[in-house]
């Protein structure tokens, strides 16, 4: 039995040495006698999203803190600085990306379950300001140039501003219908109501039906356009990054980002996946 000591080195292997003939058909290698850097240049993928990518509202997320004390999570359930939600967007910056890879669907046969809405983005390594960019989770994506459709129910209930929002800022609306003494009626933009930040804000007595006594208002169903936002469920790679060749000597180098997102209105805090 061959015994092996720490610290020993033991015998090297032999160089491979055996000679070839040459073939009668032999050519010179075309490969050079020197071989150049051949690191991934990160600059390339940046300027092909600059120029090819789209726009992205890129939002900062951090936990909100208005809470009396952490050790009960008692954050305010009708907080105004973050709807509740407890997550603070606390910066946003316009950045160029790319859908990589848009994912209607997990492979059903490994999870068993249809994944709609998630994509792969991919995003350069810096701002156009040249600050550097960094995902991380619950950090928001939003297309300004693109618009989808949305639809929701809502139950009127007047207010001083004669104003009724929507989870989304309003482009268009499409359509509004409600249910009327078993009877459809229709409200038209323009005419019942005009769009104003992103609101809709009634015209002055064509708001729909409330009932003061049991509190109870009209139910409308809304279709409307709005741009489409997508949640960060985590970053592809945990670092990306490779050496790079700058006026001869090599550096590290991070590289583009890719970036794993669900839309919004499929996205759930409480969720598994996170």
């Amino acid at each position: 039995m061959v015994k092996y000591r720490l610290g020993v080195d033991m015998s090297p292997l032999d160089k491979p040495n055996q000679p070839y003939t040459n073939s009668t058909r032999s050519y010179a290698s075309p490969m050079p006698d020197f071989i150049p850097d051949i690191s991934i240049r990160g600059e390339s993928w940046d300027q092909l999203v600059q120029n090819r990518g789209i726009r992205f509202i890129h939002k900062l997320a951090a936990p909100c803190p208005n809470m009396k004390r952490l050790n009960d999570n008692n954050h305010d359930p009708e907080c105004s600085f973050c709807d509740g939600s407890q997550i603070l967007y606390i910066q946003e910056k316009e950045i160029m990306g790319t859908f990589t890879n848009n994912s209607l669907e997990k492979l059903f046969e490994v999870q068993g379950v249809w994944e709609i809405g998630t994509a792969v983005i991919s995003f350069p390594t810096e701002y156009s300001d040249t600050e550097q960019a960094d995902f991380n989770i619950f950090d928001k994506l939003i297309c300004p140039d693109f618009q989808i459709r949305l639809t929701d129910l809502k139950e009127y209930e007047p207010n001083s501003s004669n104003a009724m929002s929507m989870k989304y800022p309003i482009i268009r609306v499409s359509d509004m219908t409600s249910v009327v003494n078993g009877a459809i009626k229709k409200y038209i933009q323009g005419v019942d109501f005009t769009i104003v930040d992103g609101n809709v804000v009634w015209v002055s007595g064509r708001s729909p039906s409330y009932n003061n006594i049991e509190e109870i208002g009209e139910v409308l169903s809304i279709t409307y356009s709005a741009n489409p936002v997508y949640n960060v469920l985590q970053n592809m790679h945990e670092i990306r990054a490779t050496q790079q060749m700058v006026n001869g000597q090599k550096v590290a180098k991070r590289l583009p980002q890719h970036v794993l997102v669900k839309r919004d209105f499929l996205f759930k805090p409480d969720s598994k996946e996170l």
